[in-house]
């Protein structure tokens, strides 16, 4: 097993961070504002849960809210089809999410102890067939399945939203018959292998 958490992000920065933890903290209140305007952060919050997954959310006003931001011109982040993918992904998944925690990576959170029974949040099984997952909407399922287990624990926003965009990028790389990433500590696979299966909390990278 290794001994070491994957720590830096390989696709998002700290500006998008940022971004991406206002707009979630901004979905937990009645009141919020995005832009001067005033919303219900909730109710966005209930419309996005209830949306077909994953794309459903891209019909959505929170989803925009949050877009925008990101995609602006700015943003070293392009407004491509690949991470509109990502981001409806992330979206659908992260408004199930109970508390964004930041003590550790979002795949070292999986394996955490279960304080009643001392297993594994998320069981080995279940976390290969996530690594497993061939299409959006069954990695966004699978995704919405681990945030649940995760439960008020919460998981680390940045660090799904970085994989989630990452596992899009490899993901249509192979359809296009495109080469990832040859070092293997830079491909998702092997990043949350590593965090799952790490016997030490320390981080190195």
């Amino acid at each position: 097993m290794s001994k070491y958490l994957i720590k830096k992000n390989l696709i998002l920065n700290d500006d998008h961070k940022a971004i991406i933890i206002k707009w979630f903290s901004k979905l937990q209140v009645q009141e919020c504002y995005f832009f001067g305007k005033a919303y219900n952060g909730l109710k966005l919050r209930a419309e996005l849960k209830r949306s077909s997954l994953p794309n459903g959310v891209m019909l959505k006003e929170g989803y925009w809210l949050l877009a925008n931001q990101l995609f602006e011109e700015k943003s070293s982040l392009i407004a491509s089809d690949n991470h509109h993918q990502a981001l409806a992904i992330f979206v659908a998944v992260a408004v199930f999410v109970k508390a964004n925690n930041e003590n550790a990576s979002f795949a070292s959170q999986l394996s955490e102890k279960n304080q009643k029974n001392e297993r594994s949040i998320m069981s080995s099984l279940r976390f290969n067939q996530l690594l497993a997952s061939d299409t959006e909407e069954e990695f966004c399922r699978r995704l919405i399945r681990a945030v649940k287990l995760r439960g008020d624990g919460g998981v680390n926003l940045f660090s799904l939203a970085d994989s989630i965009f990452l596992w899009v990028k490899e993901k249509n790389n192979r359809q296009k018959n495109l080469l990832n990433n040859m070092e293997p500590f830079k491909r998702n696979s092997v990043r949350w292998a590593m965090d799952y299966y790490s016997t030490e909390k320390s981080i190195k990278e």
